[in-house]
């Protein structure tokens, strides 16, 4: 008996293997709306410290500026990473 789909797989190992592409596919969307989620709070974070860096002075607003961008940089790492596993979720 050999494996695989399209190989002479059995019903009973093609429905597992669709199964398993199924849940691996439905895993992968829900990593990829967790990564929306966190870029989209990541950037409402970065707006909120740009508005206080604008009416602070001095260090404090050099501060918020610096955190500003560090949570911009995450939420493109966030968007980075829901765009792949949004592919891996397609390619199954």
């Amino acid at each position: 008996m050999t494996t695989g789909i399209g190989t002479g797989a059995t019903t009973g190992e093609r429905n597992r293997q669709d199964g398993y592409a199924a849940e691996y596919a439905a895993t992968a969307g829900q990593q990829a709306a967790f990564f929306r989620e966190q870029a989209e709070r990541h950037r409402r974070q970065a707006e909120q410290a740009r508005i206080f860096a604008d009416l602070s002075h001095g260090e404090d607003g050099a501060e918020q500026n610096r955190r500003a961008e560090r949570l911009e940089t995450l939420g493109r790492h966030g968007d980075t990473m829901a765009a792949a596993f949004e592919a891996r979720a397609r390619r199954l």
